[in-house]
């Protein structure tokens, strides 16, 4: 029988550390995808070995020296996201839609004649890419076996009410679990029956993008040889609300009635990276190139905040005692692996040209790591972290294709890649199509036009429970982006 309890706010709700790192930080600030300009994106990104667009100072640097003119560059972009989420079992599928529009690129190039006669010409670079867009909402509905306040009886039993951490102390608190012995503080339960079908639902709003302020240098040798690096100074902005519901919608339960639980997150940061390349031009035809990033580090912090509102009914009487958390803040750091990326371009005279471009990068070397101000239970949980990354996390190859054919003034291009999942199961490639055009109107101004279709699929969980997803929601993402690159020669 559940004993009536009444909150215990000031004790059980102190502003202890919130787990809200996870894994999929470590792929999200790993996982980019640089579009840049429109001209970058109709060919599916993959203009490594070519260079002369502002997208490669955050690829191959050594592009930037095929620049013979200074150019300044900037591009609009909306991009329409689309995500079909099914929860497992007989539910239906649910569709939500988010729209953005953001400045994909903004770049200045001065190129110029170094003084000495072996080097052809020499460029600097300074502006933004993006490499990330985060924008997205997801909500799923229907019934399946097992509650998430399974998960918090897990995670308090064995502990004293005062012992009890951020995650299952609210839930306490909320009485949506509940000690039923009080010769044993150390035991609780919750009002669910084993295996028990419950109807649930969650709201999921995500926004944000990951940009990259890049200041790039490159040389041109006898028309042979183009080396280049950047320094990277990237830039996180990510904020992430939850709201998780269940209810006896069916009154099949004699005691739980819903619950509403709400998680809010915000991360900010800023790190920084170096990236070399070099391009051959073998000959008039065939250039090759060759770059390598090193890992970036990312120094962010996390605010974050939960609320529970738990109501049940008991000997008739209904009982409801919301409960929010202290806002709490955590700041901490995360390594993303090194990349390196290979590339290779045809050109056809005046006619157009062919590019490819493989990067391979090795998402286990991804690490987080703590101040170490942080406590031992946080770094135990550092720990836990990364053999997660080291159990569940993958290599990956990236492929991007792409061509343009030249018509006069006229430019048109398509493109292909493919964006190998960071997990080693759960998740497929993302495949990308992208269709493109431009026009020189003049001698010192150019248009760009891009269109990417991105269709990606995998897995999501709300919560787990004994460190195993408990519940599996399907989810199709869709997204549409169309750019458009203003260009200025001088």
């Amino acid at each position: 029988m559940r004993y009536l309890l009444f909150p215990l706010s000031a004790l059980f709700l102190l502003p202890v550390f919130l787990k809200s790192q996870t894994i999929q930080d470590a792929t999200r600030y790993s996982m980019l995808e640089v579009t840049g300009t429109a001209r970058s994106a109709g060919l599916g990104g993959g203009l490594g070995a070519l260079g002369a667009d502002f997208s490669v100072l955050s690829t191959n640097p050594a592009g930037l020296a095929t620049f013979r003119r200074s150019e300044f560059t900037f591009t609009p972009s909306f991009t329409n996201t689309t995500n079909e989420s099914l929860l497992e079992g007989l539910n239906a599928t649910n569709s939500e839609t988010k729209t953005n529009f953001n400045f994909n690129n903004i770049g200045l190039i001065i190129s110029s004649k170094p003084l000495s006669t072996s080097w052809t010409n020499t460029a600097f670079g300074v502006g933004l890419n993006r490499l990330g867009n985060y924008n997205q909402r997801a909500y799923y509905e229907g019934t399946s076996f097992g509650s998430i306040t399974d998960r918090w009886v897990d995670l308090a039993n064995g502990l004293t009410p005062n012992e009890l951490g951020f995650e299952e102390g609210l839930a306490y608190d909320a009485e949506a679990i509940y000690n039923p012995d009080e010769n044993d503080p150390t035991y609780y339960l919750n009002d669910f029956d084993p295996n028990e079908s419950v109807w649930r639902s969650q709201n999921i709003k995500r926004r944000g993008g990951y940009s990259e302020l890049v200041l790039s240098y490159a040389g041109n040798y006898k028309e042979r040889l183009m080396i280049g690096a950047t320094m990277g100074i990237p830039f996180v902005n990510y904020e992430e609300n939850k709201t998780y519901v269940e209810s006896d919608k069916a009154g099949t339960n004699p005691v739980f009635n819903e619950l509403t639980y709400t998680e809010n997150l915000k991360t900010t940061g800023a790190g920084i990276n170096l990236k070399v390349g070099a391009i051959l031009r073998l000959n008039q035809m065939v250039r090759i190139g060759l770059a390598v990033h090193t890992p970036t580090g990312l120094a962010l912090k996390d605010n974050y905040s939960s609320k529970l509102d738990y109501s049940y009914t008991l000997d008739g009487i209904a009982y409801s005692s919301p409960q929010e958390s202290p806002d709490g803040n955590f700041e901490y750091r995360i390594r993303t692996p090194m990349r390196v990326i290979g590339s290779a371009g045809l050109l056809f005279s005046k006619s157009g040209f062919l590019t490819a471009e493989v990067e391979y990068l090795d998402y286990t070397k991804a690490k987080f790591i703590f101040n170490n101000s942080a406590d031992g239970g946080d770094k135990a949980y550092e720990g836990e972290l990364n053999q997660q990354i080291n159990d569940k996390l993958t290599s990956a190859v990236n492929i991007r294709v792409g061509g343009e054919y030249a018509l006069d003034k006229f430019r048109f291009r398509g493109g292909y890649s493919i964006l190998k999942s960071p997990y080693s199961e759960g998740f497929d490639p993302a495949g990308t199509l992208s269709l493109g055009a431009g026009a020189w109107w003049s001698e010192n101004f150019f248009m760009d036009i891009a269109y990417r279709h991105q269709m990606s699929s995998g897995q999501y969980s709300p919560y787990l429970y004994r460190g195993e997803p408990a519940q599996i929601i399907t989810q199709d993402i869709t997204r549409d982006q169309f750019l458009l690159t203003f260009g200025f020669k001088f």
